[in-house]
């Protein structure tokens, strides 16, 4: 049971370090290939808890040549995390209009860094549980 146990946490371990590389990698390239603008914060839109709270998520808006688009982070916040008329720089890829991120070490690297976090603990228990029955540690 043990065995089973600590060979599941090597294997989820294993693969979320997988994903959280190849999410590094893809905000990397981003960062690296992709065009910063600056958006405008136009609303702050409420979202009520089930608790009875409410949270805010921003919509900014940004121009691309003549075309004004919008963006809205997945984060939501308690007092709002921005204020109407704030500017934000947003970075996105000119080749897939859905990848838009807030120009910032948190908005680009957070899923990474989530991904990272679970998997190394996991990798250090699964991989240490067999190298510590092989007799190596």
């Amino acid at each position: 049971m043990a065995i089973a146990i600590h060979l599941i946490l090597l294997l989820i371990g294993l693969a979320l370090l997988v994903m959280g590389i190849l999410a590094f990698l893809s905000s990397r390239r981003l960062n690296v290939n992709g065009y910063t603008v600056e958006a405008t914060v136009v609303e702050n839109i409420p979202s009520h808890e089930s608790e009875g709270g409410t949270m805010y998520t921003a919509l900014m808006e940004y121009h691309i040549g003549d075309k004004i688009k919008t963006f809205s982070p997945n984060a939501r916040s308690n007092p709002p995390a921005y204020n109407i008329d704030e500017k934000v720089r947003l970075i996105y890829d000119p080749n897939n209009a859905n990848d838009v991120r807030i120009l910032s070490y948190w908005g680009l690297y957070l899923g990474s860094i989530i991904l990272l976090a679970f998997a190394l603990p996991m990798l250090l228990i699964g991989s240490g549980y067999f190298l510590f029955k092989a007799g190596i540690i």
